[in-house]
């Protein structure tokens, strides 16, 4: 009986298979098939004006005599039912290209290549081709087009960068500018590379030192939810069944996880409020500047913040400084790359005090923008006339604390996360020993 029953199906699903193949050439045959207009004379000598679905022009004459008519004329119809039919399986069966997204990987990757040609003398216009035909990523190819129909357009490349409108320091396309107007693309460019391995590095460094942390705590926390939804629920009326109650530190795993459901909407739900009202809030000036004031109170931004803001402009200094930017013009592109308003606020009341003859050292340190242990190394550099070097060994002096902050934050954050999961696992294991124990003495 049940090897009917199997016999039985195996034929209904063959059937079905035979539907399908059958329907298959029907389907494409009609979506092959083109619709004709055509106009013919019947046998009473009344002439007609029709259409006639054939899969060529050969075979709608065909038809049409088959019809007793006599025809006049025929052409195909322009846009057919048919065409849109066969337009749409293959729209449906297209693999959809992958959108040309110009990262800053992708943009390292352009400048190492364009530095190390044009420090091999080839032009600017021929290093972008060369690397726009051997290139195999979409945007790397969609970057050089567009800065080769830029370019030959009259545009220069610092003007052909900043009008990519992709998401690029400002830094970068100060360096580039200053590199351009100077003469000395080749060897700003060697800067440019190197500032956006250093951050490259820098995010890598602090992703990977957090993925492990963050992986254990919500392993742990998925653990421990399914302990006190699924296993406890059996393992509590189990105990009551024998006589017995939920150990104590059951019951506190249990009025925890209460607490958890109760809180993970309204948290969940706060957390995406503030993720759509801050970036609106921050359109506004009055936004920006409340917001920034917001982030320097809170720790650790308020150390990594200003300690950004200061590496980044010790480099750009000395960068411009460097290339023969003069120091007014220098405080003006490197003004660019302050994000924070607060920071910029104060940057620009230095810049106003040297701008009015005071001294770069002792303006930069009323408000501020440097240190003053870092302030010692520009007041050496004014007074030789070489304020490029001073900035250099500054931008070294703050990279290096830089790493140090931000080593010792994401060691702090990991073995918090770290600690919380040990814990958690611990209550986790108490739980459950004390839940058997429970268990097994209300037995006996």
């Amino acid at each position: 009986m049940e090897k009917w029953k199997l016999f039985v199906l195996i034929a209904q699903v063959r059937s079905k298979f035979l539907h399908i193949f059958v329907a298959i050439p029907i389907f494409l045959g009609i979506i092959e098939s083109v619709n004709f207009l055509f106009k013919a004379f019947k046998n009473t000598g009344e002439v007609v004006n029709s259409t006639i679905a054939a899969a060529n022009q050969q075979e709608a004459v065909k038809l049409i005599k088959q019809q007793s008519l006599q025809l006049i004329s025929i052409a195909a119809e322009v846009a057919s039912r048919s065409s849109n039919i066969r337009n749409s399986v293959q729209q449906l069966f297209q693999k959809k290209q992958r959108s040309a997204v110009v990262t800053n990987k992708v943009l390292l990757f352009f400048f190492e290549k364009l530095y190390k040609m044009l420090a091999a003398n080839i032009t600017l216009s021929d290093a972008i081709s060369i690397i726009n035909k051997r290139t195999g990523n979409p945007a790397e190819k969609f970057l050089t087009d567009k800065l080769l129909q830029d370019i030959s357009g009259g545009q220069s490349f610092s003007d052909a960068i900043k009008s990519l409108n992709i998401k690029m320091d400002d830094s970068v396309y100060s360096i580039i500018l200053v590199g351009e107007s100077s003469g000395s693309l080749a060897t700003v460019l060697g800067d440019v590379v190197d500032l956006l391995k250093s951050k490259n590095e820098l995010k890598k460094k602090m992703i990977s030192s957090l993925v492990y942390p963050s992986f254990m705590v919500t392993f742990t926390v998925v653990v421990m939810l399914l302990f006190v939804f699924v296993l406890m629920p059996k393992m509590e009326s189990f105990i009551k069944e024998l006589g017995g109650t939920l150990p104590p530190m059951a019951q506190f795993l249990k009025s925890l996880s209460k607490w958890f459901t109760y809180l993970l909407l309204p948290t969940i739900g706060g957390i995406i409020a503030i993720f759509i009202t801050i970036p609106k809030i921050r359109q506004t000036k009055i936004g920006r500047y409340k917001t920034d004031q917001l982030i320097l109170k809170m720790v650790p931004f308020s150390i990594t913040v200003p300690l950004f803001m200061k590496t980044n402009l010790s480099k750009l200094m000395a960068t411009l400084l460097s290339n023969g930017v003069n120091t007014s013009e220098a405080l003006e592109l490197a003004q660019t790359s302050i994000k924070n308003e607060i920071l910029l606020e104060r940057f620009i009341h230095a810049k106003t005090d040297i701008l009015d003859g005071c001294s770069v050292c002792t303006s930069l340190e009323k408000y501020n923008v440097i240190d003053g242990e870092q302030c010692d190394l520009l007041a050496i550099g004014e007074k030789t006339g070489d304020l490029a070097s001073s900035f250099k060994d500054i931008h070294k002096m703050y990279d290096e604390k830089l790493q140090s902050t931000l080593k010792k934050i994401t060691v702090s954050v990991s073995s918090g996360a770290m600690m919380f999961a040990f814990a958690l696992v611990g209550l986790l294991a108490l739980g459950m020993v004390q839940s058997i124990m429970g268990a097994t003495n209300a037995a006996s």
